[in-house]
């Protein structure tokens, strides 16, 4: 005579409870994010795309006329112009890269220090 095993159904098993494991979704949203940073970032870094060009300054033209608040205006571009960078991709591309290292470096160590 075969004896029939009981199957599980779903009030026979055990739910985890959630605060002895954190969700993946929260353990893993982090991870996405440092990747996703660091993708754009190389991105930005190697292609370096037009929009993120700083235009040239217009030419200056020799009129006295002009008023005193677009000479200082002016100036003041060609000031900022020497030490901006020409392109502003390199510098947020590169920012976007370390974000994303050390989100992702942290996330990893989060995990190795939390293990039991």
């Amino acid at each position: 005579m075969k004896t029939k095993l009981p199957v599980p159904n779903r009030d026979s098993i055990p739910l985890l409870n959630k605060l002895d494991r954190p969700d993946t979704a929260e353990r893993l949203l982090p991870v996405a994010l440092g990747v996703g940073l660091l993708a754009a970032g190389a991105v930005l870094w190697r292609m370096k795309p037009g929009a993120l060009r700083i235009p040239e300054p217009a030419p200056l033209h020799d009129d006295s006329a002009t008023h005193g608040w677009r000479r200082a205006a002016r100036k003041s571009r060609e000031g900022v112009s020497k030490i901006a960078p020409d392109n502003l991709s390199d510098s947020v591309g590169r920012s976007l890269v370390f974000a994303g290292g050390a989100l992702l470096v942290t996330r990893l160590l989060d995990e190795l220090a939390s293990r039991r």
